[in-house]
C-alpha cells in the first residue's frame, strides 16, 4: 500500500518540480492539493481499473506498470465507453479531487485491453484511516444495514456493511441489493475506495464502489442454516405449548378423576348403609312370612319368587359397591382381576390368571361393567356349575385395538338359550349382557369340551 499523499509546505518548490505535462499517473499522485499542482496540463498513459455507475462518467485510473497502487480519479466526456482493464492514452489538466490532484480528460484515446491483477485484500483499520483512496481491495466479512437511496447522477443505489469481528466498513453498489444479501453468510466484495469529505475538507468515511452485484461472491452460506434454526425453534415453541395444554388436560383429567373416585365412594358407603340394609331387613321379613303356618300355598309361591329377586337384588347392589370402590381406587386392570382371584382361591377353588394385551387404564365406567360381567361369570361357574377350577385369560385382538378375555371354568355345561331368566327371578345372564351392550362390548357363550367360556370382546 501506498504511503498517504505528502504535503509539499513550499509552493514555490512546488511550482518548480511540477512539469508542464505530466507524463505518468504516479507523478500526479506524488503531488499534494495546492493551488500550483491545479491546472496543469497532463498527456499520460493510464490503465482503467473502475468505472463508476454512481458518478457521471467517473473513472479511476492507475499506472499501466502498478496498476495495484494508488490511482488518480478523472473525469472523461463519456465513461460508458470504458471497462476495467482498458489502457488509455488521457490528455486534460488537473483539478482539486478533495485532498489529492484528479483530472478533467479533454480527449482520451483507447490503445488495448489489458488484465487486472488480483484486487488487494485489505485491512478494515487501512479503510477507516483514509489510506486505501483510489485503490481496487477485497473486503470478507458479512453484509448489514442494507439500504437504498439517490446516487448524485439520480440512479438508485444501495448502501450497505460489511462486517468482520468488530470492524465495519461502508459500500455502495448501483441498483436495488436484494434482502436476501443480509444472511447469505460471508462474502468477499471488491470495489474501487472513493473517500467522502465533509465541508471542511476532513474525511467523513471511505467508502468502498462496486461495479455492480457481480462483486459479491459469497463464500460460506448461513442462510439456509438460520432458517433452519428459526423453523426449529418455531417447531419447538409449538411442541410446548402442544405439552403444556396436554400436561394442563391431564391435571384437569387427573382432579376430575379424583373427584369422581371420591364421589364413587361416597355412593359406594350410601348403598351399603341404606339400601343393602333395607333389603337385608326385607329378605328377613320375607323368610317369616314363608313359613308353613304364614301364609296359604299361592301366596307362599309369589313370596318365593319374590325372595329369589330380592337376593339377586342384594347380590347386585352389593357387586355395585364392590365396583365403586374398585373402580374409583388407583388399581390397574391386572391388579383388578388378581383380586377377583384371591377371593376364589379364599373359597377353594383352583384359580389361574394369564393376561396378556390389557391396558394399565380403562375408563371407569367400563372398567365396572367389566368387572362386573367377570364377578357374574365366576359366580355362575361356582353357584351354577359347580366348578372346581377358573381361568382366566386374555390376549390381545389380532388389529390391535383392545383385548379379548376369556373366563373359562370346568363346571357343568349350559346351553344359553335354554337358561333360566329373569321370568323365574334369575337376572345374571340378562344383566352380563345389558352391561355389554352399554360399554360397547361383545359378549359369547361357549362350551369348548369341558370348558365353558364366557368370552368378551373389549375394544378400545
Amino acid at each position: 500500500m501506498a504511503a498517504a499523499l505528502p504535503r509539499l509546505c513550499d509552493a514555490q518548490k512546488a511550482a518548480s518540480v511540477v512539469p508542464d505535462a505530466f507524463q505518468d499517473v504516479s507523478k500526479i499522485v506524488a503531488f499534494a492539493k495546492r493551488a500550483d499542482a491545479v491546472g496543469v496540463p497532463v498527456k499520460m498513459l493510464a490503465e482503467v481499473v473502475h468505472v463508476s455507475a454512481l458518478r457521471e462518467n467517473t473513472c479511476i485510473v492507475a499506472s499501466t506498470e502498478k496498476p495495484w497502487e494508488e490511482g488518480v480519479v478523472v473525469t472523461v466526456p463519456d465513461s460508458r465507453a470504458f471497462a476495467p482493464g482498458d489502457v488509455l492514452l488521457v490528455e486534460g489538466t488537473t483539478v482539486a479531487d478533495g485532498r489529492a490532484l484528479g483530472v478533467r480528460a479533454n480527449r482520451t484515446q483507447r490503445l488495448r485491453k489489458a488484465e487486472l491483477p488480483p484486487p488487494i485484500n485489505a485491512k478494515f483499520a487501512d479503510l477507516r484511516l483514509g489510506k486505501l483512496r483510489t485503490r481496487r481491495i477485497a473486503l470478507r466479512g458479512e453484509i448489514t444495514d442494507i439500504f437504498v437511496d439517490e446516487a448524485p447522477n439520480g440512479r438508485l443505489q444501495t448502501h450497505f456493511r460489511i462486517a468482520f469481528e468488530h470492524s465495519r466498513a461502508t459500500c455502495r453498489v448501483p441498483g436495488r441489493l436484494p434482502s436476501r444479501y443480509a444472511h447469505v453468510g460471508e462474502v468477499r466484495v471488491t470495489g474501487c475506495v472513493f473517500d467522502d469529505l465533509n465541508a471542511e475538507g476532513a474525511l467523513v468515511d471511505s467508502v468502498v464502489e462496486l461495479d455492480g452485484q457481480s462483486a459479491i461472491e459469497v463464500l460460506s452460506s448461513v442462510y439456509w442454516w438460520r432458517v433452519g434454526v428459526v423453523f426449529l425453534s418455531v417447531v419447538a415453541a409449538i411442541l410446548l405449548v402442544i405439552l403444556l395444554v396436554a400436561l394442563f388436560r391431564m391435571r384437569r383429567r387427573r382432579i376430575a378423576d379424583r373427584a369422581v373416585a371420591v364421589e364413587r365412594q361416597r355412593m359406594a358407603a350410601d348403598l351399603h348403609d341404606t339400601i343393602e340394609q333395607h333389603l337385608a331387613g326385607v329378605k328377613i321379613l320375607l323368610t317369616c312370612a314363608m313359613k308353613p303356618e304364614g301364609a296359604p300355598p299361592e301366596t307362599k309361591k309369589v313370596l318365593e319368587q319374590a325372595a329369589a329377586m330380592l337376593i339377586h337384588a342384594k347380590s347386585e347392589v352389593r357387586s355395585t359397591i364392590m365396583n365403586l370402590r374398585s373402580a374409583g381406587d388407583d388399581k390397574s386392570l391386572a391388579d383388578h382381576f388378581q383380586e377377583i382371584a384371591a377371593s376364589l382361591r379364599r373359597s377353594g377353588l383352583s384359580v389361574k390368571v394369564l393376561l396378556r394385551g390389557v391396558p394399565e387404564r380403562m375408563d371407569a365406567a367400563r372398567l365396572g361393567d367389566l368387572l362386573l360381567i367377570a364377578r357374574e361369570a365366576v359366580t355362575n361357574a361356582v353357584k351354577h356349575g359347580k366348578a372346581k377350577t377358573v381361568v382366566i385369560v386374555s390376549d390381545p385382538m389380532p388389529d390391535g385395538e383392545g383385548f379379548v378375555l376369556k373366563i373359562l371354568n370346568d363346571g357343568a355345561p349350559f346351553d344359553p338359550k335354554n337358561a333360566l331368566g329373569p321370568e323365574t327371578g334369575h337376572f345374571g345372564l340378562a344383566g352380563m349382557k345389558e352391561r355389554a351392550s352399554r360399554s360397547g362390548f361383545r359378549l359369547d357363550f361357549i362350551v369348548d369340551g369341558k370348558w365353558t367360556v364366557v368370552k368378551v370382546e373389549v375394544p378400545k
